[in-house]
């Protein structure tokens, strides 16, 4: 069992795969994916983007104020964003002819000998080794959502992955915080149930 995470566990390398782990690689997976759109998917692949905000996050740790693992997730969620943005702003500036060309890790070419995930990350992360299997548990989650209706899909993603506050979510569905919070308990039901049947699939059977 690991250690409770503490305060400055975010700059410590030793400590950086658990707090990775307790913030929950696999539901920002899921966020990651369906924030990108046609343009960013013609790009680059969600668990890149992935790896690019570890990378990031490792790299500006001490510009984040440490409160809890909740608010470090959230932080990994922002950093994720910002690099889907900055995808799209790219590929649509080289569509037009600009200058838009970008590589993986381009925040980091000024660092000499970079040339993977592990080189931007704490020495001994087996972080990267793990992401293959965070984004098969994410691609099964995915899979749960896309089976509710799209508003539900949108609620969880937002209150659920998010964790964003419901009078927030219920303010932009347009409807009563009441009303968001009995759709939201149903639609998760509905998504649990789901999800329950395609990880039961999922599960390869034991070998004779």
């Amino acid at each position: 069992m690991s250690e409770p995470t503490q305060p400055g566990d975010h700059l410590d390398p030793s400590r950086f795969d658990a707090i990775i782990d307790e913030a929950g690689p696999d539901s920002i997976l899921v966020i990651i994916d369906r924030s990108m759109g046609p343009v960013v998917r013609g790009v680059c692949q969600a668990e890149d983007v992935w790896q690019e905000t570890l990378a990031l996050a490792w790299r500006d740790r001490a510009q984040h104020t440490w409160t809890d693992v909740r608010a470090y997730r959230s932080w990994l969620i922002t950093i994720a964003k910002n690099r889907i943005r900055k995808i799209a702003r790219d590929a649509t500036t080289e569509k037009r002819g600009g200058k838009g060309t970008r590589a993986l890790f381009s925040d980091f070419e000024q660092a000499e000998g970079v040339s993977s995930l592990g080189n931007l990350l704490p020495a001994g992360s087996e972080t990267p080794s793990r992401v293959a299997s965070s984004r098969e548990r994410s691609r099964v989650m995915l899979a749960a959502l896309a089976e509710l209706p799209e508003e539900d899909q949108a609620l969880l993603q937002a209150r659920l992955f998010e964790e964003r506050p419901m009078e927030d979510v219920a303010g932009e569905m347009g409807i009563h915080l009441s009303a968001a919070w009995r759709r939201f308990r149903k639609a998760l039901e509905a998504y649990t149930k789901r999800l329950e049947v395609l990880r039961s699939r999922s599960v390869s059977p034991p070998q004779p």
